[in-house]
C-alpha cells in the first residue's frame, strides 16, 4: 500500500508531528511513499524525508524563540501588553516591522539551511511535496521536489512557512507567503499522487483545510489538547508536544481505548461486575439521584441509575456498558491526578484510581462512580 504522511502548519505546535511519527516508526508505517507539508510541516516534512527523523526530534527539544527571531522581532512577538513599561519598546519594535515590511525571517533561512540537505532530499526515496501562495496573483503553489529544483528547495520551504506578518520570500518575480492560506494539511496532494492512505497530523492551527475527514483513504490523527501558541518556542512545550503526539498517535493507529487516558484493552470482565452491584449502593445512589425506590433494585440500576450516567459523562449513543465503565475510571483517575501520558489496562488504570487521593470537592456524580467503582473492585 502506498503510504502518504501529511503535516499541517501550526509553528511551535509542529513538535506535535515528531511524536506522530513515532507512534508510526513503532506501528510499522514508516517510511512512506511521501510526505508533504505546510509552512512548520514543510520544514519537519524535509527534514523527515531526508532520513532525519532523530536530528529533527533533538532540534525540537532544543530550539528557543531567540534562534529564530532577533531580539527587536522578539519584543514584538513576545509582548505582554499588560506590561505597561514595556510598551514604549514595544512601539519601537512595531514602527521597526512596519518600516522592514515584516518579521525578519533571516535566523529562520539560516536554520533551513542547517537542517536542510537539497542533495540528500533530493536523492532520498521518500517523495517531498509542499504548499505555499504566491503573489499577487493568490495563486497556490503544491510542488513536490521534483518540480522544484534542488538550488531552489530552500526558499520554497522558506516561502510555505512565511507566515502573514513575516517578510514576504521571493523567487523571480513572485512574492510567496505562507501556504496555510491555502491548504494548511495538504492530504489531497498525496491522495491525488496515487497514495492509498494518508496519514493526517494536524495541530488545530489557524488556517485551511481541504481534504474530507471522511475520505476512508485518510486517517486523522488530532491533538488532544491544546498544543500552545504558534511562535512561543520552548523545549518544555515541545518535549510535552512530542510526547502528546506519540500517545495521540498510538490511539488511533493501534485503536487504543479511552477518551482522555491511553487503554490498551476496555473494560472486559468488569461490566458483568455491574450485576453484583449490592441493593444498598443502589438505593444510596438513587436517593443521591432523587429517584423512586420503587423499582426492583437491578431494573433501577439499570434502566434510571446508568441511563443518567451515559449522559451526565456525554457518551455517545452507541456506547455500552465497558464504555460507560471506562468513563467512570477516567473520571476518578482525573481526579486523583494519575499520569495521563502512558499506556494502562483499564483494570490498571482502576486500581490506580482506588489508591489515589482525589482532590477538589466532590461533587454527586463524583460520589455515584466512587461508589460503583469500589463495587466493582469487589
Amino acid at each position: 500500500m502506498k503510504l502518504g504522511i501529511a503535516l499541517e502548519g501550526g509553528g511551535a505546535k509542529g513538535a506535535f508531528h515528531i511524536g506522530v511519527v513515532q507512534a508510526c516508526m513503532e506501528c510499522g508505517l514508516w517510511p512512506p511513499a511521501a510526505i508533504t507539508g505546510t509552512s512548520i510541516g514543510a520544514i519537519n516534512g524535509a527534514m523527515l524525508a531526508q532520513g532525519d527523523y532523530n536530528r529533527a526530534r533533538n532540534l525540537w527539544l532544543t530550539i528557543s524563540g531567540s534562534d529564530l527571531f532577533d531580539a527587536d522581532n522578539a519584543k514584538l512577538i513576545y509582548a505582554d501588553l499588560t506590561d505597561l513599561d514595556g510598551l514604549s519598546e514595544v512601539w519601537a519594535s512595531l514602527k521597526d516591522f512596519i518600516t522592514d515590511r515584516g518579521i525578519d525571517t533571516t535566523q529562520l533561512r539560516g536554520l533551513i539551511d542547517l537542517y536542510i540537505d537539497p542533495d540528500r532530499l533530493m536523492n532520498s526515496p521518500i517523495d517531498y511535496g509542499m504548499v505555499t501562495l504566491s503573489l499577487p496573483d493568490f495563486e497556490p503553489v503544491e510542488i513536490f521536489k521534483g518540480e522544484m529544483g534542488q538550488e531552489n528547495i530552500p526558499t520554497y520551504i522558506l516561502a510555505s512557512a512565511a507566515l502573514p506578518g513575516f517578510q514576504k520570500v521571493s523567487m523571480g518575480k513572485k512574492f510567496f507567503l505562507d501556504g496555510g492560506l491555502y491548504d494548511n494539511c495538504p492530504v489531497n496532494m498525496l491522495l491525488e499522487s496515487g497514495c492509498e492512505m494518508v496519514i493526517a497530523v494536524r495541530t488545530h492551527a489557524a488556517g485551511v483545510i481541504r481534504y474530507d475527514e471522511k475520505d476512508v483513504r485518510v486517517v486523522t490523527v488530532s491533538p488532544s489538547e491544546d498544543l500552545g501558541s504558534i511562535l512561543r518556542f520552548s523545549p518544555e512545550q515541545a518535549r510535552h508536544n512530542i510526547e502528546l503526539g506519540y500517545y495521540d498517535g498510538l490511539r488511533v493507529l493501534r485503536r487504543l481505548g479511552g477518551r482522555y487516558y491511553y487503554l490498551t484493552d476496555v473494560a472486559h470482565g468488569l461490566g458483568p461486575k455491574l450485576w453484583n452491584v449490592s441493593e444498598e449502593t443502589i438505593r444510596t445512589i438513587a436517593k443521591s439521584l432523587h429517584l423512586s425506590t420503587k423499582l426492583e433494585p437491578r431494573r433501577l440500576l439499570f434502566e434510571r441509575i446508568l441511563s443518567l450516567l451515559f449522559d451526565m459523562l456525554e457518551l455517545d449513543k452507541g456506547a455500552g456498558y465497558d464504555d460507560l465503565i471506562v468513563a467512570m475510571i477516567e473520571h476518578r483517575a482525573k481526579r486523583c491526578g494519575i499520569e495521563r501520558l502512558q499506556c494502562y489496562t483499564a483494570l490498571e488504570l482502576l486500581e490506580l484510581a482506588m489508591k489515589g487521593t482525589p482532590t477538589g470537592r466532590a461533587r454527586a456524580l463524583d460520589k455515584i462512580i466512587d461508589l460503583l467503582l469500589c463495587e466493582l473492585m469487589k
